[in-house]
């Protein structure tokens, strides 16, 4: 992919019918990482609702943990081609990622814990799970929030100067 001063820039995370593919691929988890972690807050606190959506809960954490790391792999092609400066946003893009695996891991935990009834683990097991299911999903969020508006901020915070 040439570009306007003729680098070559090219790769699998570059370009989407001429437009950027970060733009596109960060609103996926903008959206995603959020609505997974409400719902794992709601596991953790009522096992029906594990129980009910804890699978559609999982399938769709497994496509937000896949999102994030297309959005970060992404966001480094798309440095490169503004040629701008976002180091706030690029140190909280690559945590970002991480910090939503220990929250997949533990709403799989969850998931499996209730799905097989109360019986699974001991009351204090099954409470520690739920208190840590909350802390990830609270982690996940502020992750997202802080990555989201450092973005927004690099992107558009020149009207707010203006």
């Amino acid at each position: 992919m040439k570009l306007f001063n003729g680098d070559d820039l090219g790769g699998p995370f570059d370009l989407i019918a001429g437009l950027p593919l970060h733009p596109l691929a960060s609103h996926a988890p903008v959206v995603l990482v959020p609505l997974v972690a409400f719902a794992a807050l709601a596991m953790s606190y009522w096992p029906s609702f594990s129980r009910k959506y804890g699978l559609p809960v999982l399938v769709l954490a497994v496509v937000s943990q896949l999102s994030l790391f297309l959005a970060k792999a992404s966001g480094e092609s798309f440095q490169e081609r503004l040629n701008k400066e976002v180091e706030r946003h690029e140190s909280y893009g690559e945590i970002a990622p991480f910090t939503f695996i220990p929250l997949l891991i533990l709403l799989f935990i969850r998931y499996r814990m209730d799905k097989t009834g109360a019986g699974i683990g001991s009351p204090l097991v099954r409470r520690l799970v739920s208190i840590l299911l909350a802390l990830a999903a609270i982690l996940a969020l502020v992750y997202i929030f802080l990555t989201g508006h450092s973005g927004a901020e690099s992107v558009w915070g020149w009207l707010a100067k203006n």
